[in-house]
């Protein structure tokens, strides 16, 4: 009895494992469910449906999408919406505009998808043209949808000679679309030129890299009620460039098919999502990141690369750099001018040829050799950079034909080596060869290569920096670097070396998290920076430097929703910090009797109860207030510039002021820490380092701190050089 009963529970134990095998692993196929009705013989409807979505596919001279049902919430995204038809393919001659009549469907099964192909021809010789648009739903939302067009007007059945035929083709599944009122439905499209705007392209653009990669989602999608529709077009043969939301609505393409030609009009993913325009962006960067190839970016030299942020073009025969009178490049004198004049360099581009060459016979390498002290002299003065933590850089001219070279890759090399170069700039560039990468790599597997050109997709996976030099797209606030937070591994520098007005373009750089090239000597020609454009960039170099734990992270998020038309604000967050940089459009025009100031709430925030914010452009605090139950910053006063940034973290100082006594101390401890204490000049902004204190606590006399003006103290934790918390005190007129 006893082992009778022990049988039974192996049984019953067996049972369950299986059951449970089952469960996990069962074939997901059963989830996902393709029905005809009223049945495959008389189709009025198609349903394609799993355990989150059902579309609803209606056959009514023409295919048409009835329903696309959400159902978690049991949200109809086509609410509002007659069925719209998903292709209409018309002939222009309206005598031959008999549209179609007859209708096949085939099915198919595969792991865990269903499709149904569903052709569409004439019963009419005056349409030559036979449809064919493939549906398949798999486990998520996502719908791929295709479309594929035939011109059957080879002789014979219609014609007694092949005839080239044009169509009109219209999306109204996409271009007639509503998402509750019209007023409240925006629309996110392509420009052309690698452009991406919402609505209309005024305000701001969004650049990614060429026209020919791959675009964002249209996305249609309405903010009141917190829902949309994107559609992902992988490929087509159509131009899906607007100029603006009513140009998108009212375009009918044009098709020229010769005879017998098959056409891939579309390959596209569409979906039905909660929330704004970011749902499709998300997509989007998962698309493209699913399908690119991070090998180099997974060297640890491109992390240190990554923190490079302020560079400098330095043009050799400069006297910045290079001494005349004792034949020497005065490297040290020029580094120390870097820190003061604009905060200090990262690493340094030496440029040696460009316009020199052409003179004589020396080609690129050859020059290298007649520079002061020849390569050796080149070794010491990039030795003296590298003690200052400032890499260097060495160009790459492919256009070089002086000599005839057929080892390009290797003389590039060679010098690399002998100099020890930190990574080559490929100028006029804006890709590089494997082979090129494999000779640097074998003298220093630690180079870095960087493009004068935005790099496509394709060239980006070998390239891992590029210049950012599209001057109408970085001079201009508050375009976004849609390239910056879809490859954030990616090191972008803006430049615009012939621009003499230079704000934007730096503003472009703290909003966008990107880098910066300094450069006034343009092979001769002087373009200085003027005062407050050095003053800009000093205060941005310090910013992106002490935040850059936060600036580099793996989730930047463009343009976060907030409460006002002209704000703009990106978000950088990590575990214990978001940077929140911001700014006003057409803050000129704001109209202090109207009341349109950027003053009180302006944001939701979902952070921790114990942060607090800080704007360290403006050097204020930004409070928290509670307004309907939500947690909103808010803008005690109006920020003094257009650009704000604002730091979200943990609150771990507590400073208090007793008399002429400032004690601080930490809340919480935390390794490697000190306190930094920095005024303000009230002038430009500036922080001026006063003091410093090892460790996490700490007394300050506010007399030793020599204050002239209404100051304000920065009270700074520090890890190392990145900032922990910062608490701001306004001390007012010195009294006399």
């Amino acid at each position: 009895m006893f082992n009778n009963r022990i049988y039974k529970i192996r049984i019953v134990g067996i049972a369950i494992f299986l059951f449970i095998f089952m469960f996990l692993f069962s074939d997901v196929r059963a989830h996902v469910k393709l029905t005809y009705l009223p049945n495959k013989q008389l189709v009025k409807n198609v349903v394609l449906e799993n355990d989150h979505v059902k579309y609803t596919i209606n056959i009514d001279k023409g295919v048409k999408l009835s329903s696309a049902v959400d159902k978690k919430t049991n949200i109809d995204y086509m609410n509002g919406n007659s069925d719209l038809m998903f292709f209409s393919q018309r002939t222009p001659w309206w005598l031959d505009d008999v549209g179609f009549q007859l209708f096949t469907f085939t099915d198919k099964e595969d792991n865990d998808k269903v499709s149904v192909s569903i052709n569409q021809r004439s019963s009419y010789v005056e349409n030559p043209f036979n449809v064919t648009q493939t549906f398949t739903l798999g486990n998520g939302y996502e719908l791929s949808w295709n479309v594929l067009s035939e011109n059957t007007a080879t002789g014979g059945r219609a014609y007694r000679e092949p005839q080239t035929r044009a169509s009109n083709i219209t999306f109204p599944v996409m271009q007639k679309l509503k998402i509750g009122e019209t007023a409240d439905t925006h629309y996110l499209l392509s420009y052309g030129y690698g452009a991406f705007y919402l609505d209309n392209i005024n305000d701001f653009i969004f650049y990614f890299t060429r026209d020919y990669d791959p675009k964002m989602p249209i996305d249609i999608y309405n903010i009141k009620e917190n829902r949309g529709f994107y559609f992902h077009i992988i490929s087509s043969t159509l131009d899906f460039n607007f100029k603006d939301k009513d140009d998108f609505k009212a375009k009918v393409f044009q098709v020229t098919q010769k005879p017998g030609e098959k056409t891939e009009v579309l390959k596209c993913r569409i979906s039905p999502h909660q929330g704004d325009w970011h749902v499709a962006f998300d997509t989007f960067k998962k698309y493209i990141r699913s399908n690119f190839d991070f090998k180099y970016y997974k060297r640890p030299v491109q992390k240190k690369y990554r923190q490079r942020f302020i560079s400098h073009f330095t043009f050799l025969y400069g006297f910045d750099i290079y001494d005349p009178e004792t034949n020497r490049f005065r490297i040290d004198e020029f580094l120390d001018e870097g820190e003061l004049n604009f905060g200090g360099y990262d690493y340094i581009l030496l440029w040696h040829d460009y316009q020199r060459m052409g003179i004589d016979d020396r080609d690129q390498f050859d020059m290298y050799e007649d520079l002061p002290g020849g390569l050796e002299g080149l070794r010491e003065m990039v030795d003296k950079a590298h003690a200052r933590d400032v890499q260097v850089f060495i160009p790459y001219k492919p256009w070089d034909i002086m000599k005839g070279r057929k080892d390009h890759f290797k003389q590039e090399a060679r010098i690399s080596k002998a100099i020890g170069a930190d990574g080559v700039f490929l100028d006029t560039m804006d890709e590089t060869d494997k082979g090129f990468r494999e000779a640097l790599d074998a003298v220093n597997p630690d180079n870095v290569f960087v493009s004068e050109g935005r790099p496509d997709l394709a060239a980006a996976q070998l390239v891992t920096g590029s210049w950012n030099q599209s001057g109408n797209a970085t001079n201009k606030m508050p375009n976004i670097d849609l390239f910056r937070f879809v490859i954030p591994e990616h090191n972008v520098h803006n430049i615009n070396r012939g621009a003499r007005k230079r704000d934007e373009l730096i503003y472009n750089a703290l909003f966008n998290g990107t880098g910066f090239i300094v450069w006034e000597d343009i092979f001769g020609e002087i373009n200085r920076y003027s005062w407050n454009e050095r003053i800009l960039i000093s205060r941005y170099n310090r910013i992106i430097h002490e935040n850059r734990d936060a600036y580099l992270t793996d989730n930047p998020i463009p343009m976060v929703t907030d409460f006002r038309d002209d704000l703009y604000v990106n978000a950088f967050p990590v575990s214990d910090k978001c940077v929140y940089p911001a700014y006003q459009l057409d803050r000129e025009n704001v109209n202090r009797a109207a009341d349109d100031r950027l003053i009180g709430p302006f944001m939701e925030v979902t952070h921790p109860k114990d942060w607090h914010f800080v704007d360290v452009w403006n050097h204020q605090a930004i409070p928290v207030k509670n307004v309907n139950g939500k947690s909103c910053l808010v803008f005690p006063e109006e920020p003094t510039d257009v650009m704000s940034c604002i730091i979200g973290m943990p609150i771990n100082l507590n400073v208090e002021l007793d008399g002429n006594n400032i004690h601080i101390q930490t809340n919480k401890p935390l390794e490697n820490v000190s306190i930094q204490i920095n005024t303000v000049n009230n002038l430009t902004l500036m922080e001026e380092e006063v003091l410093k204190i090892s460790g996490d606590e700490g007394d300050i006399d506010v007399n030793s701190l020599d204050l002239k003006f209404p100051y304000k103290v920065l009270v700074k934790l520090m890890q190392g050089d990145i900032l922990k918390d910062e608490v701001i005190l306004n001390l007012g007129w010195k009294k006399i």
